[in-house]
């Protein structure tokens, strides 16, 4: 039985076609885990070893710093801590998902762990723009307005999109927000995004 994306055909072609494969299916993965650690971890008093990763993010971030507002002044560097992840870190948490993986495909494990870090990063550049704004680059890209917008309503709605970066799970797991028209109305007062763009109502 061949393995799932890693037929043994030296063709550059069917490598590419593997690789986007590998990806896509990291993206999903990534995706829900995502949703399940922000949603177990950083929300739930679930787990004693993860206590200090609940109190950084639900009661720093949520409750003390960020529960009247969205964004404020930028910080220097090291104040952010619960608004980042730990990029370093990245290839140790994706271990066990891509020794599962490594079973079907050496191939698709590193992808894995490659789009782990990736997700790192993205997450690390969206969340501080969020909160603590610099007009990066990408501040006016269309994708990432929707993101803060999206991520806008998990702060109003703490048990709601936990996704950050790649919102699937929300939806496919039934924690997507539906925006008022308060919401809305909100949403442009405190971040600047147009109200006519396209959010879940």
């Amino acid at each position: 039985m061949k393995r799932i994306f890693d037929m043994n055909i030296p063709d550059p072609m069917m490598l590419g076609f593997q690789i986007v494969g590998w990806f896509i299916l990291s993206a999903v993965l990534m995706s829900f885990i995502e949703h399940q650690v922000h949603k177990w971890l950083m929300h739930r008093r679930s787990i004693a070893a993860f206590k200090h990763t609940f109190e950084a993010h639900a009661i720093v971030h949520h409750k003390n710093h960020y529960s009247k507002i969205f964004s404020d002044a930028p910080v220097p560097p090291g104040e952010d801590k619960e608004i980042r992840l730990t990029i370093r870190k990245a290839p140790i948490k994706a271990l066990p998902v891509a020794m599962c993986l490594a079973f079907f495909s050496w191939l698709g494990a590193a992808i894995f762990i490659a789009t782990f870090v990736f997700h790192h990063w993205v997450w690390n550049n969206i969340h501080l723009e969020m909160h603590k704004p610099e007009q990066r680059a990408f501040s006016h890209w269309r994708l990432y307005q929707f993101l803060a917008r999206y991520h806008w309503l998990h702060h109003r709605y703490p048990d709601k999109n936990f996704n950050v970066v790649f919102p699937l799970a929300d939806f496919v797991l039934g924690t997507l927000a539906h925006a008022t028209p308060t919401d809305l109305q909100d949403i442009h007062e405190q971040i600047g995004s147009p109200v006519s763009t396209a959010l879940p109502s």
